[in-house]
């Protein structure tokens, strides 16, 4: 049952795309100037056709080897832009790809440069944050030193 649905889909899209190109084909038959290009067209491929024909009737041999020349001349040009895409490739492989190479090991080198150099900050860190730490120490040894006479003098004064 679902094959006689789609056959009948088929068939009624084969019929609309047919109908939709008569109808197209007539409509632009209504202008001049593409019926006249047509009519140009239909007739240059009809001579040519005819010409080949002829050729190949008279001779079969001629016609036959100027196709094989054809080819040779065509596989020649062929070959030749294969082997310029060779040589491209070659050119990218050895000119790009070694730069792209170089400039991973660079890129490498630098992470490695940053890495040291993140350890060397956090060392100075460490020092600076011991000497912050030995000034406060010695702030507050001197601030307690500056209020010993202060005491001495009061416990005097008390006396």
């Amino acid at each position: 049952m679902g094959q006689a649905a789609d056959d009948q889909n088929n068939s009624k899209l084969v019929k609309g795309i047919i109908v939709g190109g008569i109808i197209g084909g007539a409509l632009m038959l209504l202008n001049s100037s593409t019926r006249t290009k047509v009519k140009e067209t239909a007739l240059d491929i009809k001579d040519s056709s005819l010409d080949m024909i002829t050729q190949v009737k008279e001779n079969p041999n001629e016609v036959k080897d100027n196709m094989i020349n054809r080819f040779k001349s065509a596989s020649e040009v062929l070959k030749e832009a294969i082997s310029d895409a060779q040589d491209l490739y070659s050119i990218i492989n050895e000119d790009v790809f070694s730069k792209v190479s170089e400039v991973k090991d660079i890129s490498t080198d630098a992470a490695s440069t940053v890495m040291d150099a993140k350890d060397d900050l956090a060392g100075i860190g460490s020092k600076i944050a011991e000497a912050s730490s030995q000034l406060k120490d010695a702030s507050t040894e001197s601030i307690a030193n500056s209020n010993q006479p202060q005491q001495v003098n009061e416990s005097i004064k008390s006396k």
